[in-house]
């Protein structure tokens, strides 16, 4: 038993180092917000597995600059489509990629949850909102009738965890629910759809409206293989402010199965036909 326990120990401790090594917990850590029940954490930069580079600024928000406002910068509102995820490099996320299409500032406030209200309530909640030089919302079906809840640890981490190994093992069962764990824990869903939701963010972005930028862009981005424009909700938004734009990245020309990371996140090349499709709508500084 004693030999057992000690191969046990030297197991974990060599599973332990090789992760570490390769980077795997280099993830960026999560943040509780009573705007919009969770955000990126603020002031934090590393790599997962030692390749895709992550930077947030004291906002939460995906980017090299240091920013104490919005004023005067393009801003990019969605969730994680918009803030890109641990496998796409910081230079490869649509808000990089716009801002070399526009050769403008851009910031963006993402990742806060499913929800559309949950995005508006972190808009609002970011100093000089209403004096930004034009708002992207980026949003897709999934955004519309669910909520994200930020339910615990293991999906949304706020500290980094003592023992990588088992934290992984944790998530892996909490995600996956196999058929040989006895206790059920299951990862917390967001929920079955709330079709009032729809409603509570129409008159949510009515209020913002009035004291949003001239330039609003609204892009419906399309999960691998749905027709986005069959869902009217996207007219509905665009209708609350007369002037706004609507773009469907996945009409683009280019566009393919091939710029998506899974079934809804774009690749680098996903995010970079986003912006060349976004970019014509939106103010351009001169050289």
């Amino acid at each position: 038993m004693l030999a057992l326990g000690g191969l046990a120990l030297v197991g974990l401790v060599v599973a332990e180092t090789g992760l570490r090594v390769a980077g795997v917990g280099g993830f960026a850590l999560y943040a509780r917000d009573p705007h919009s029940i969770y955000r990126m954490a603020s002031d934090q930069q590393g790599r997962f597995r030692r390749r895709a580079r992550w930077r947030y600024d004291r906002f939460g928000m995906r980017s090299d600059a240091d920013v104490d406002n919005l004023a005067g910068r393009i801003v990019v509102l969605g969730d994680s489509v918009v803030e890109g995820g641990l496998h796409l490099d910081q230079r490869d996320t649509l808000a990089a990629a716009l801002e070399r299409e526009t050769g403008h500032p851009v910031s963006p406030v993402a990742c806060h949850g499913w929800a559309l209200v949950n995005e508006l309530g972190a808009l609002a909640a970011t100093p000089g909102w209403d004096e930004a030089a034009a708002l992207v919302w980026v949003m897709n079906t999934g955004d519309f009738d669910t909520i994200g809840r930020g339910e615990n640890e293991l999906s949304f981490p706020t500290r980094r965890p003592f023992l990588l190994t088992l934290w992984l093992l944790r998530r892996h069962i909490y995600r996956n629910d196999p058929w040989w764990w006895p206790w059920g824990e299951r990862v917390a869903p967001p929920g079955p759809p709330r079709p009032e939701l729809r409603d509570r963010a129409l008159a949510e972005y009515a209020a913002l409206a009035p004291h949003l930028p001239q330039t609003v862009v609204i892009v419906g981005h399309a999960m691998r293989g749905e027709d986005i424009r069959a869902h009217r909700f996207l007219d509905e938004l665009v209708a609350v402010r007369p002037g706004t734009a609507l773009v469907v990245p996945a009409e683009s020309p280019g566009w393919s199965e091939d710029c998506y990371l899974d079934f809804i996140h774009p690749n680098a090349r996903g995010a970079a036909l986003m912006a060349q499709a976004i970019a014509p709508y939106l103010p351009r500084k001169e050289p």
